[in-house]
């Protein structure tokens, strides 16, 4: 039994997918692929499949990633990529199939870009304003439903802004995880200002030393 990484990008419309349905969705062409899965023991058994970093609702990704555990080690990963790559729809593009070499608990970094329809001048230099800041306090949402204070720029590895295009860094897995739009919604309660038109899509995945996780 041995384990293959299927990386992919999810684009337009499809975004609008959750997560779960995707889940099911890979489910269910696994199925018809026909390779030789791996399935779990018990009442309902279903092919074995995790996502390193789950994508939030709304956003692309140029690098999304699926692990599948096999139960056929001779079952080549050139085979996985021929067998699944027809199954795949518009919106989803898949570019590759390899041995993993990173654990999916070790994503500690997220490449995003954040491209805004039509902003001001102004708008731009006050979000890199904001994101040169020493600290930038928000409230954050908990599993329990309540908000606590937290101190966004400790998540915040690297930015530039270029035109109506925000680039940034975030910590990405696990309890450390922020979610860009947190950001946007920060600066725009602060300016008493409404958050305008933008597109975000999830370009790379790192570990905790920046190496591309793979």
């Amino acid at each position: 039994m041995r384990s293959v990484r299927v990386f992919f990008e999810k684009k337009g419309d499809i975004k609008y997918i959750s997560h779960l349905d995707l889940n099911r969705f890979m489910l269910k062409i696994i199925r018809m692929s026909k390779i030789p899965v791996w399935y779990s023991e018990g009442f309902n058994p279903h092919p074995y499949i995790t996502f390193a970093l789950p994508l939030s609702l709304g956003f692309e990704s140029d690098y999304e990633i699926m692990d599948i555990r096999l139960d056929d080690d001779s079952f080549k990963n050139e085979e996985v990529y021929n067998s699944l790559k027809p199954l795949f729809p518009e919106g989803l593009k898949l570019f590759s199939c390899e041995d993993p070499v990173m654990k999916a608990g070790q994503v500690a970094y997220a490449d995003y870009k954040i491209e805004f329809d039509s902003v001001p001048d102004c708008y731009m230099s006050g979000l890199e304003q904001l994101l040169n800041n020493d600290a930038i306090i928000a409230k954050k949402k908990t599993k329990k439903g309540t908000y606590k204070d937290i101190d966004l720029k400790e998540f915040v590895k690297s930015f530039s802004v270029n035109d109506n295009t925000l680039l940034i860094t975030l910590s990405a897995g696990g309890s450390n995880n922020l979610n860009p739009k947190l950001i946007l919604d920060t600066f725009s309660q602060r300016n008493e200002i409404e958050t305008p038109y933008y597109k975000v899509t999830r370009t790379m995945l790192y570990n905790e030393n920046m190496e591309k996780f793979k």
